[in-house]
Order: structure tokens, then C-alpha cells, then sequence
């Protein structure tokens, strides 16, 4: 992440952490964690974590969820294994999962929450004095509150992605591009809706594009289409209005016009050539 970027999202959790209280943080997609606010864990969590055994389930823990929202994306509210409230919301671009923005730790102010946590440290912490010292430092927060929290960080984790803030390299954006014509050549496809769809301006869109393949993006659509056309024509009995519409033209008119433009034959002329070569 660039440093204006990294500043710029360490800038966002902290307004969220004020807002919430929660602890907030950004992962990447091998559950490393890049950014974060507060910067230090709990004095619970870090206590737990002093120990070998409560580092692994906490690990552990995270990676559960993190994989939850990745087979799901929608804001995942669980409790950790030691009774602590926490959310995962992922983090896309090109439809891939990029990252993960976390908020935790919480309990919800009930008698029986902090005792679980109580309980649940004393299983790998001797120190019960230090466990009850540090269970007191732990957020509180109310059931509704902590879903109102789970709301906005969904909202954040839209801000993040809309505002491509975790950018793939440019090669790899026009490889999904590519391969998104040729899956969707038959739909409505502007420079535009594209820009929507991959989160990019139309200037690197465009540009990435044509270094890596050589050509601009609408004649490579057009290439498709033409192509997908020529194996409907000699392989089908489809009129030419049906070619066209399956190709992505709803007037046949202009696909004709297309057609004649890039082959120098008509489509007609070009399924009778074929057929006396057959």
C-alpha cells in the first residue's frame, strides 16, 4: 500500500475506533495485519497472547474468519474462542478478495461475559490477579451498539474498496478485463460500465490495456464478437438477427455493417462461402 494510502486508511480507523471503540485493523490475504488503531492489542489480549498456546488459538481464530467472509462477503460478527466479540468485513477488487478490515474486542456489559473471558484466560494464564486486571481493561459494549458498529464497518469496508485504495498491479487488472469480454461479450459492454465493474478510471483502464495486448479495449470486444459470430454462422442454422443479438448487437443492421468492415464479406455471403467449402 502506498503511503498516502496507508495514512489515509490509518486516518480512517481511527475515526472509526472513536466512533465505536472497538480496536480496528486492515489484513491482507495471508492474514498478516498491515494497518491498525489502537496500534497495541488489549492488556487482555496481549496477556493471552503471552502464551504460545493462546497466540495459536487466536491465530487460528482470525483465520476461521477471515475464510467465513471470504466464501461469504458479507460482515461476519462471531465471538472468539475466549468470549471476546469481534467482525471481519472483506476487502475486494476485481472481484477478488484483497484484504480484511477487523474490529474487535469487545464484550456486551452482560455479568456473565467478562466471567466467560475470566474463565477462559485462567485455561492458559496462572496469574489470576493479572487476568482479573486485565479482563477489566476490555471493551463494553451493548448488543445493539456492537451490531450499529458491525453496520458501519461494512460501510468502511465499501468506502476501502470503491475507493481502490488495495491496487493490483495494472498487468493483472487487464487480465481480468480480457477475460471478462470474452466471458461477457454478448451483454451491453461500455468503457464506462467497465471502469464500475473493475473500480478504475477510464485513463488506466484504457491504458494498461492496450500495453498488454496491443489493441484498445473496444476492438478486442469487437474481435470477440466477430469471431463468435463466424462460429455461429458456419456451425448454426441461427438467423442473422439471432447472431447478431447473441453476439452483443441488437441491431442487426449494424452488425452486418461491423461484420462487413473487419471480414470484407458480408455475414450472409460469409456462411454461403463456408458452406460450398464444407
Amino acid at each position: 500500500m502506498a503511503q498516502d494510502d496507508r495514512l489515509e486508511m490509518l486516518s480512517l480507523l481511527r475515526e472509526l475506533h472513536n466512533i465505536s471503540g472497538f480496536r480496528i485493523s486492515i489484513h491482507d490475504v495471508k492474514f498478516n495485519e498491515i494497518e491498525a488503531y489502537p496500534k497495541s492489542l488489549s492488556p487482555y489480549c496481549t496477556l493471552i497472547q503471552s502464551t504460545g498456546d493462546g497466540r495459536r488459538m487466536c491465530l487460528e481464530n482470525d483465520r476461521r474468519a477471515f475464510e467465513q467472509v471470504s466464501t461469504n462477503p458479507e460482515v461476519y460478527l462471531y465471538k472468539c474462542c475466549f468470549g471476546l466479540y469481534e467482525a471481519v468485513a472483506p476487502l475486494y477488487i476485481l472481484g477478488n478478495v484483497v484484504g480484511y478490515l477487523m474490529m474487535g474486542q469487545s464484550i456486551d456489559g452482560s455479568p456473565e461475559s467478562r466471567e466467560l473471558i475470566i474463565k477462559s484466560a485462567e485455561k492458559l494464564v496462572g496469574d489470576k490477579k493479572a487476568i482479573e486486571k486485565a479482563a477489566q481493561s476490555v471493551h463494553v459494549c451493548s448488543k445493539d451498539k456492537i451490531l450499529s458498529c458491525m453496520k458501519i464497518l461494512d460501510v468502511c469496508a465499501q468506502y476501502i474498496t470503491l475507493s481502490n485504495r488495495f491496487q493490483l498491479n495494472k498487468s493483472h487488472m487487464s487480465d481480468k478485463v480480457k477475460e471478462y469480454l470474452e466471458n461477457h461479450y454478448n451483454e451491453d459492454i461500455t468503457i464506462d460500465s467497465l471502469c464500475l465493474k473493475f473500480f478504475c478510471s477510464r485513463t488506466n483502464l484504457m491504458t494498461s490495456f492496450k500495453a498488454n495486448y496491443g489493441v484498445g479495449i473496444i476492438e478486442y470486444l469487437t474481435h470477440v464478437r466477430i469471431q463468435k459470430a463466424k462460429q455461429l454462422l458456419c456451425c448454426t442454422s441461427k438467423t442473422v438477427k439471432e447472431i447478431a443479438e447473441e453476439c452483443g448487437y441488437s441491431d442487426q443492421n449494424y452488425f452486418s455493417k461491423v461484420f462487413l468492415k473487419h471480414c470484407g464479406i458480408t455475414p450472409t455471403a460469409y456462411r454461403k462461402k463456408k458452406a460450398v467449402l464444407l
